[in-house]
Parts: C-alpha cells; sequence; structure tokens
C-alpha cells in the first residue's frame, strides 16, 4: 500500500516541518538573547548551574517538542492498517442428479473404447458423473461452486446426498451407489424419483433466501435412466408438469446400448432391443425446457454431460476491499513486538517536557 492509502489524511503531515521550524527557530532565539560581559563566568556558571548536565541537555526540550508534534501530526493524519478481503459471489447451478439403479443397470453391456472393454451400466455412470462434477482436465471443467444433490431409483426413489458445494462428499456418496439387491425393491420408478429431486431443488431455494454470497441461477434435474416406466405412483408427464411450474428445467438421458444380449434358453442367445421409451423421456424434457439426450457408449455420455455442462454454467464475481483499523490509538504489533499509540507517545513526550522545564531544566533556556 501507499502512503495515501496508509494514512486517511496524509496532507496533514505537511503542518510538521513548519511547526518543528518554529519550535527550533525559538529555541536558538532564546539562546543568543540577554548577554552578559564578564571577565570571569564561573560565578555566572554556577549560578545557572554552568557546567551542570542541565546546561548541556538542554537541547533535549525541542527535541521533546519536536517528537510530541510528530505523534500529534500522525495521530491527525489517521494512520491505518489495512486488510485486504475478498468477497465472492456466486451465482450458481442447483442441479439433481437422478439416477437409475435399478437391475438392469448391473448389465455390462456398454463399451469402453477409451479402456479397450465393456463395462456395466452403472460403472458407466459413475465415471462419466465423476468427471462431470470433479473435471477431467479436458472437455469438462468441473462443476466448481455449484450445487449438486444425487437421487437414485429403481421401485423406490431415495436420496442418498442433499445438494452441496462439498462435492466431495457427493462423489463419495455416487461410489456408495450399488445395484438394487431385492427383487421386492427392483423396477424403474422414473416419475417419483423425478419429484423427489424437483423437491429437493425447491427446499433448497427456500433455505438460501438470505444467503447473499450466493443465489441460484438456475435449477435444473438430469435424469438418467436405461430402461422405462414400471413402478411408482406417478408417470414421468406429472412430474414434468410439476418441474415446469416450479422453473425447472430436466434433461432427460437414455443410457443403455442399442441392443442387449439375452440367453433365451432353447432358442439361445439373443439380440433384442433394449427396453428404452425415448418418447416419454423426450416429451418430460420438452416440457420443462430442457433436452433429451441418448447414449449408447461411455463416450457418448460423456459427450452429453459435456453439452449440459455448457448449457448450465456458474458465474464467480470476486471483488476485493479493504478492511481499515485506526492505529492512532491502537496498540500496534510489528513482528514480536506491539508499538505504543501515536497518541500516547505524544502525551508521554509533552509530560516528560512539561516535567522537565519545570524542574531541572528550568533555567536551561
Amino acid at each position: 500500500m501507499n502512503l495515501l492509502e496508509t494514512f486517511f489524511w496524509p496532507w496533514a503531515l505537511l503542518a510538521a516541518p513548519p511547526i518543528w521550524f518554529l519550535i527550533w527557530w525559538d529555541w536558538l532565539r532564546a539562546g543568543r538573547r540577554a548577554t552578559l560581559r564578564y571577565s570571569q563566568t564561573d560565578a555566572l556558571m554556577r549560578a545557572a548551574g554552568g557546567g551542570s548536565w542541565a546546561l548541556r541537555a538542554r537541547v533535549i526540550l525541542p527535541v521533546l517538542r519536536s517528537l510530541a508534534v510528530l505523534a500529534i501530526v500522525i495521530s491527525i493524519a489517521r494512520p491505518r492498517r489495512a486488510d485486504e478481503v475478498e468477497k465472492v459471489t456466486t451465482e450458481g447451478v442447483a442441479l439433481e442428479l437422478v439416477l437409475d439403479r435399478s437391475g438392469s443397470m448391473r448389465y455390462q453391456d456398454m463399451p469402453n473404447p477409451s479402456l479397450g472393454r465393456y463395462q456395466t451400466r452403472l460403472d458407466t455412470v459413475k465415471d462419466v458423473v465423476r468427471a462431470f462434477v470433479k473435471g477431467d482436465g479436458d472437455e469438462l471443467e468441473g462443476r466448481t461452486g455449484d450445487l449438486i444433490g444425487l437421487t437414485v431409483f429403481a421401485a423406490f426413489p431415495d436420496t442418498v446426498c442433499p445438494l452441496t458445494r462439498d462435492h466431495d462428499h457427493l462423489i463419495r456418496a455416487l461410489d456408495d451407489i450399488e445395484i438394487v439387491r431385492a427383487q421386492s425393491e427392483n423396477g424403474t420408478a422414473i416419475g417419483d424419483a423425478l419429484l423427489l429431486g424437483i423437491e429437493r431443488i425447491r427446499n433448497i431455494g427456500r433455505k438460501l433466501e438470505d444467503n447473499d454470497s450466493f443465489s441460484i441461477k438456475s435449477r435444473a434435474v438430469i435424469l438418467l435412466t436405461d430402461g422405462l416406466q414400471n413402478a411408482g405412483d406417478y408417470s414421468p408427464i406429472d412430474a414434468a408438469k410439476a418441474a415446469e411450474e416450479l422453473g425447472i428445467k430436466v434433461y432427460t438421458i437414455g443410457s443403455a446400448p442399442e441392443f442387449e444380449i439375452r440367453d433365451m434358453g432353447l432358442l439361445g442367445r439373443r439380440k433384442i432391443p433394449v427396453n428404452l421409451d425415448d418418447s416419454v423421456l423426450r416429451e418430460v424434457a420438452d416440457i420443462t425446457g430442457g433436452r433429451y439426450f441418448r447414449a449408447t457408449d461411455t463416450d457418448a455420455l460423456r459427450d452429453v454431460y459435456q453439452v449440459i455442462d455448457e448449457l448450465e454454467r456458474t458465474k464467480i464475481d470476486e471483488e476485493s476491499y479493504y478492511l481499515f483499523e485506526e492505529l492512532a490509538y491502537r496498540w500496534v504489533p510489528v513482528g514480536a513486538y506491539n508499538l505504543p499509540p501515536a497518541l500516547m507517545v505524544a502525551l508521554v513526550l509533552l509530560s516528560v517536557d512539561v516535567l522537565l522545564s519545570a524542574t531541572r531544566l528550568r533555567h536551561a533556556l
């Protein structure tokens, strides 16, 4: 920081030199007046304390007064210590990830060209979503600053991570997702899961109403499934209409290969089309102003999340400012020591000046 930032009224420092001039000019003038000529000055020196330390130390008084003036002028100039503060205001996106974990997500039929092998549908989703949230150092930059939540579903939906900016916690919840095991819980309740995700986003908006460091720019649900609705109480279309009323976009993703290989017993292994209701997923996206995507392998799914990443971006504003602390009447820490306030220094110097002028150095001038 420069001088103008260190002092609130730096121009007040200009008052010190003329006052110093007056102090020293008066001291020098006083030393030259009332001159008497004597052939011997021993008697006068003894009468005035001549030859003693008082006569030699008479320069102490103008020095004390000069230092006191300096301390007073510094106090008037208002010395300040500035602490730089950065205020980060985030206009972020609230994203609820709704992921299918039904029994069909265990099929190991999603080709991963970069690995040169097939992965299960769920493992493929985990890899791509992890890169979407944290970034992959390439096309996906990560969702720094966004609120992201995670809901999974089969026959029943369940929120495994509330909307949060703690993305490490979110990734741990993602890694812990498992395929549903009990047959009674297997199924695909798309409508119920979408409604739960919508409700989570609606509630977080209320909690952030008084937060001036974070505001929600947009709200969206990213719904991923590999099948069609065969469980639950609510249809995907009804859920989409609820999202539309709340201004929440829904991006839908059909993540499965075009065909799957099934063992048909005596008929052998047959390649049959995947049961994926594209028309319903597309209609859900159209109703809410979102988009529908189809991903048949890992690279295609990564491309889908890259498009969504570009559509829903966060705006982060950083504002730097200073908090000033007045030092004229505060102790000033310098390393391991604390320097006294300028006003206290001035008071002590003036007190010593008055004391010496009225006692031992009274005849020095």
